[in-house]
């Protein structure tokens, strides 16, 4: 019988990829309350972990050795507290996978080998102007309707791979940057999270000149 079970295995996650995955995880199990009344770590309490990872990440740039050693800490205190939600999770759906997709968890099957393949590259992506000055906004086709995907931005030199800036991840195929300077030209990619956090292929850069 096809079951499907969340995984609860993030050390392959990139460190960058673990507090958006997190982040889904955390929304999705709070609009499913009723489905999920009893897990073993409180929403609020993975809102504190979520953000203390996310903090510690940002901090671990200055490549202090109290910096990395806290961002460490603070990522298997997350990895923890989401491996103890996916055994959670797996004890409610019992194998179904409507209830394992509410969760927000990645999940595999355990009828097939899964596929941990770096997904392809994400196709069409299109810019437009955002309805506030200084934002932009975005739309392209993911292999994978429902998937996750890291955007990234350029102001100079696209060929310049240092230089590229990550600006987040996010669902699906639409998404809205803003802080932009108006006039700009902004350059932009995006790729998308495959299972077990393997990363996609860059689609091609589009450009656009924030109004």
């Amino acid at each position: 019988m096809n079951k499907i079970k969340a995984s609860i295995d993030f050390l392959r996650h990139l460190d960058a990829a673990l507090c958006p995955a997190a982040r889904i995880i955390h929304d999705r199990m709070s609009e499913n309350a009723a489905t999920f009344p009893a897990p073993p770590v409180s929403m609020a309490a993975l809102e504190i972990l979520i953000t203390a990872c996310a903090e510690s990440l940002a901090a671990r740039a200055s490549r202090g050795k109290a910096d990395v050693i806290a961002f460490q800490v603070a990522r298997q205190a997350l990895e923890r507290a989401l491996r103890s939600l996916g055994m959670y999770v797996n004890s409610v759906a019992k194998g179904e996978a409507m209830i394992v997709e509410m969760s927000g968890f990645p999940y595999y099957s355990t009828s097939r080998t899964v596929d941990t393949s770096p997904p392809a590259a994400p196709q069409d992506l299109r810019l437009s102007h955002g309805v506030l000055s200084g934002t932009i906004k975005l739309r392209y086709k993911p292999a994978k309707e429902k998937s996750v995907n890291e955007i990234q931005i350029h102001l100079g030199d696209p060929n310049h791979e240092e230089d590229w800036q990550q600006r987040g991840f996010y669902q699906r195929g639409l998404a809205e940057l803003g802080g932009f300077t108006p006039g700009t030209l902004v350059w932009v990619r995006v790729r998308t999270v495959g299972l077990k956090g393997v990363m996609g292929a860059w689609s091609d850069p589009a450009q656009i000149r924030v109004a």
